[in-house]
């Protein structure tokens, strides 16, 4: 029987993968688990295996080509099979994907009237009880979203309350914000069962929450998984240096408040470089939040810091910069990708974005060397080191002191794989973190 190979689904939110090398040529005998084809997408570029024995019979999508996650890219005839140019297009059909059908309107709960779209007074706020608006905010609600069943299209507590337990119940990823005490608001992207255990992720400088999407599409089945960006980072709000704390001290506090507004904790907290000092900051101040940590090529073990990075984020924002970054941080350059490039080069050049992640700079690596005020000793947290064995931004010493300085500590280290392992080596790092979440469960 003839074998469809498909789109593959790296990450949470991939919906589209582009074909930039063809391994193999029309007509050539193909074995199970075969390099086939080379797919890039925004984070990631890798390898499709073959997943079955056969003739390379089709080649669906050509190079250069934009295909969906799960729409056919080749047909696989098995040894001897014949297919007819009718035969080949309906597999390549049976393998389109499906338009999703529009939802179904929800209908109110508890009150009894009709839920409909919240109505908004002339300035435009959502008509709402001061009891709802206020519980919409301690449960990180967006009233925009709401469907209200009170009086004249007005939403009510429990119109809040309802919201906030089907989007608990939601395992679709979606966007949140979450408002800070002085004002700001960080941006998350949550996902998985809600009454599954919690992992939350901390990304380093320059990064975002997408750095761990390949890693979060192997946890969200059985896991609530939150990726934080963080402030300054991302799609959370930007401050002046003057009128914000980009301290690791001051950035934990800030993620502190935004895994309490989602409700995110206890959790595993994974850290990657200046996300590891920022959660080990969070398991010494607000320890009721964290079951364990997993620290991934992290700052804060030792005072060591390239000079590369210490030069580059001294430098002016823009392409030039972000593919130095990327250069530095991966030992394989195919995952230095345009797209990676150019998303990284527009984050930095968002207005007041590159002077806060300068800031973070400067407060965490004065002088160019780390701060060494993280007190490992204290943490009573398990912890978890993976680390790339060719990182060139952090040296692979600062795991092997870590071992001695934290109380309850395993180290997994990854050969071949640079400061980004999430990246790099995402299926074994999903894998390490998986195990140990369960480990500590």
């Amino acid at each position: 029987m003839a074998t469809i190979v498909k789109m593959p689904k790296w990450g949470l939110t991939m919906t589209a993968g582009t074909v930039t090398d063809w391994l193999h040529n029309e007509g050539e005998e193909i074995s199970e688990g075969d390099p086939l084809l080379t797919v890039e997408t925004e984070k990631a570029v890798n390898d499709v295996e073959a997943p079955s024995n056969g003739i390379l019979l089709k080649i669906v999508a050509s190079q250069g080509a934009e295909v969906p996650v799960s729409a056919a890219v080749a047909i696989i005839a098995a040894p001897g099979e014949v297919l007819s140019d009718a035969e080949i297009a309906e597999l390549i059909e049976s393998a389109a994907p499906k338009k999703a059908g529009g939802a179904a309107k929800r209908e109110g709960a508890g009150s009894g009237r009709e839920a409909r779209v919240a109505t908004r007074d002339e300035s435009g706020r959502v008509n709402a009880s001061p009891a709802a608006r206020k519980l919409a905010a301690e449960l990180g609600v967006d009233l925009a979203t709401v469907e209200a069943t009170g009086p004249s299209g007005r939403v009510t507590s429990d119109d809040v309350e309802r919201a906030a337990s089907e989007r608990d119940d939601d395992p679709s990823p979606r966007e949140e914000r979450v408002a800070l005490a002085d004002g700001r608001e960080l941006n998350a992207l949550v996902a998985g069962p809600g009454n599954g255990p919690k992992l939350t992720f901390l990304h380093g400088l320059g990064g975002s929450q997408s750095t761990w999407q390949v890693v979060l599409g192997d946890l969200v089945e059985s896991y609530r998984v939150t990726a934080i960006d963080l402030p300054g980072h991302g799609a959370s709000d930007v401050s002046a240096p003057d009128s914000a704390d980009y301290s690791i001290a001051g950035i934990a506090a800030a993620v502190a408040q935004a895994i309490d507004g989602l409700k995110g904790g206890p959790a595993v907290l994974v850290g990657h470089s200046l996300g590891g000092a920022i959660a080990v900051q969070i398991a010494l101040e607000r320890p009721e939040l964290v079951r364990g940590i997993v620290l991934i090529d992290s700052a804060g073990l030792g005072s060591d810091i390239s000079p590369e990075l210490i030069a580059l984020m001294a430098g002016d924002p823009g392409p030039d910069t972000a593919r130095g970054l990327l250069e530095l941080f991966y030992e394989d350059k195919r995952l230095v990708v345009e797209r990676g490039v150019n998303e990284m080069a527009q984050t930095q050049l968002a207005a007041g974005a590159w002077s806060a992640q300068q800031a973070v700079a400067t407060s965490a690596f004065p002088g160019g060397k780390q701060q060494s005020a993280l007190r490992l000793s204290a943490v009573k947290k398990p912890v978890m080191i993976v680390w790339g064995a060719k990182d060139r931004v952090i040296p692979f010493q600062h795991a092997i002191d870590a071992l001695s300085a934290l109380p309850d500590v395993t180290l997994r280290v990854l050969p071949s794989v640079g400061h980004v392992p999430q990246v790099e080596d995402a299926s074994t790092v999903a894998t390490a973190i998986d195990r140990f979440a369960k480990s500590i469960a």
